[in-house]
């Protein structure tokens, strides 16, 4: 059951899914779709979307990450600012008809977490929520975004090579264009995982609240996953062959590590940073005795 305030973020998913109809449909017959009536619902949408995380945020005290349902909708607030950014700074015409269905599948996927009980330590509502949490979604959003623009790529490619030059195609920037905002982006994200994993990692050694095997954590594992495959796409791509179709297929894997990182542990049963009715995460230590 949702609560009124909840509804404030149904209302914007609604805006967005209308944009996304817009979006795609202004490629392909722009005399219907018109774009400056998308411009109008993907705003809209945005500032209802960040009313809702304000609302939620002076509610709680912190910022809008209180529970596993909060920080979905928070991350996914941070995807469209980001590409708004980038679409006016860049005037990337093309760029939200590949963002905005991406992100209205995922916002009314985050309504099934709506009832989730996990909610945030208390342990993660001071310091450590600027220092791990904010530089881990800022860099997850980063990544997500140079995945869209991997699909863009990928798009192009195919566009080309099937000499399928319609509005689709003409559409979208050059493929010189879409690598180096692949390249841009993740250079974008890298330190920001790497400021938030560091930052976890003195976090889970100083106050032991994932145990004293905290690297054997599913989320640090995985996290760590992440940080290998963009660095080793910033290493490869010193190399001049590594560019293009290359980035795109990796960095596209790398964005499905993204999501097993940020949801899949807790579809495993594993909390890492939230607990049921923001109960404090007890840790038994066991004191060898001494003989």
């Amino acid at each position: 059951m949702l609560s009124p305030i909840q509804y404030i973020f149904i209302a914007a998913i609604v805006l967005y899914l209308l944009d996304s109809i817009w979006e795609v449909g202004s490629i392909f017959n722009s005399n219907r779709f018109s774009k400056k009536l998308a411009d109008y619902f993907l705003l809209s949408g945005l500032s209802i979307h960040c009313a809702f995380l304000i609302i939620i945020s002076s509610q709680s005290g912190t910022l809008p990450i209180s529970t596993l349902f909060e920080s979905s909708t928070f991350y996914l607030s941070l995807i469209v600012l980001l590409s708004v950014i980038l679409k006016f700074l860049y005037r990337l015409q093309s760029l939200m008809p590949f963002v905005m269905p991406v992100v209205t599948g995922f916002s009314i996927a985050a309504i099934t977490l709506v009832n989730n009980d996990l909610a945030l330590t208390a342990d993660l509502k001071t310091f450590w929520l600027f220092a791990h949490i904010i530089p881990i979604f800022l860099g997850y959003a980063s990544f997500t975004v140079s995945f869209i623009f991997s699909i863009m790529y990928l798009t192009m490619e195919r566009q080309l090579k099937k000499k399928s030059f319609g509005p689709l195609f003409e559409s979208l920037p050059s493929l010189e264009t879409l690598d180096t905002l692949m390249w841009k982006t993740i250079t974008m994200g890298f330190p920001l995982l790497t400021i938030g994993l560091v930052s976890g990692t003195v976090w889970a050694k100083t106050t032991n609240i994932l145990g004293l095997q905290w690297y054997l954590d599913p989320k640090v594992l995985l996290g760590s996953l992440t940080w290998l495959i963009y660095a080793a796409i910033l290493h490869l791509r010193l190399g001049a062959s590594f560019h293009g179709t290359r980035v795109a297929v990796v960095t596209i894997a790398g964005f499905v590590i993204v999501i097993l990182t940020f949801i899949g542990p807790f579809l495993m049963g594993h909390k890492h940073g939230y607990e049921k009715n923001s109960a404090t995460l007890e840790q038994e230590i066991i004191i060898p005795e001494e003989t």
